[in-house]
């Protein structure tokens, strides 16, 4: 888990595992979260999300030509000092701690209603978060791998939403810009849970072999998954409506209904499975975050081992968030929260190196 000559990342696993970091169960409701602001123009407000994370993008290419082998943590404490950059520090990790266990119970959740209803919830709680611990524990370069893979496998979730254009209408997207540029704004500030997850950059840009393709492999995770969303809510729209859309829990899971496959007798479980290699993704990488972030702060206790020990704590706070309606009311306004502090930690710790370094040139 530690960067060494074999720990290193391909642009390509790089781009793969900040797309991963973004996408997960909030894929499946995004678009009942923005319609109700945005109605019919929630696809605008989608691609106006993407501003958050092209905003993370920059403060990390900034942070990594400042300083290459210092993350964010580091970085922190060299500005804040030893005490109060370690609570911020510990602060910005919860981060990943709420952003895992959130994904955790809308996986389950899921998968309870829709696929393995014969199981109890302890028993999908626990045989679940097994291969994910798994991959975690053993580095950085594995979890690369499979987000590298993990895509071109998943890619077909990106396919599966055309066959809606046998039954749906374009009526449904008209007019455009009918509800104010007021309400599409409103309706982008409901992204930030989709969106969330691109903070993982300042943890793993070390780990990138080029750090002058950190840049570039951002706006490509960012362009990804900015469409993925885009089309997801396009898509459900487009065959459902903004009336009939907020009646269903999972609304984009009808998609997969539209597919009709003869020796299949639901295409919605071969929609689901495929899912569940998305969602292992977006876990194992928030997983990651919390080891290597813990690692970081306290050198004594190996990344391994904290890997571990967090496999009980997660179980118990994912079993707290309660049915999916509960959930998202939790998480809708944590996530706030945690946004607000995320964009004035970067942004500090961005300015103080920024003065550092011209007090540095000016002694020289």
């Amino acid at each position: 888990m530690y960067k060494s000559k074999h720990a290193f990342l391909t642009p390509s696993q790089f781009t793969f595992t900040l797309k991963s970091a973004m996408v997960g169960i909030e894929i499946m409701y995004i678009p009942n979260s923005i319609i109700k602001f945005a109605r019919q123009d929630s696809w605008i407000s989608c691609i106006l999300g993407a501003v958050y994370p092209l905003y993370i993008l920059l403060i990390a290419n900034y942070l990594c030509k400042k300083s290459y082998n210092e993350d964010i943590l580091a970085l922190s404490k060299k500005c804040f000092g030893n005490i109060l950059g370690s609570i911020l520090n510990f602060i910005f990790i919860s981060y990943f701690l709420f952003m895992l266990t959130s994904e955790f119970s809308g996986y389950i959740q899921v998968f309870k209603i829709y696929a393995t209803g014969f199981l109890q919830n302890y028993q999908m709680v626990f045989t679940s978060l097994i291969p994910v611990t798994y991959i975690v524990y053993n580095g950085i370069k594995p979890l690369g791998r499979l987000n590298e893979v993990g895509f071109y496998l998943t890619i077909t979730l990106l396919v599966i939403p055309i066959g809606i254009l046998a039954y749906g209408t374009f009526l449904n997207l008209m007019p455009v810009f009918d509800n104010g540029i007021g309400n599409i704004l409103k309706g982008s500030m409901q992204t930030f849970f989709p969106f969330s997850g691109m903070e993982v950059i300042l943890f793993i840009y070390p780990f990138l072999k080029d750090n002058k393709n950190l840049l570039k492999c951002g706006l490509k995770a960012i362009v990804i998954v900015t469409f993925i969303y885009t089309w997801t809510v396009s898509a459900t729209i487009y065959y459902l409506g903004i009336e009939i859309s907020p009646k269903y829990i999972w609304p984009v899971l009808t998609l997969a209904d539209s597919v009709h496959i003869p020796i299949v007798n639901s295409f919605r479980f071969v929609f689901i499975a495929l899912w569940s290699i998305v969602q292992f993704k977006c876990m194992a990488t928030h997983y990651f975050s919390i080891s290597y972030g813990l690692n970081q702060s306290i050198k004594k206790i190996s990344p391994q081992t904290f890997t571990l020990l967090l496999y009980p704590l997660i179980i118990i706070i994912t079993s707290l968030y309660g049915n999916p309606t509960i959930r998202r009311s939790y998480t809708d306004r944590i996530i706030n929260v945690y946004a607000a502090f995320n964009i004035m930690y970067v942004s500090t710790i961005a300015i103080l190196i920024h003065f550092k370094k011209d007090k540095g040139v000016e002694k020289a």
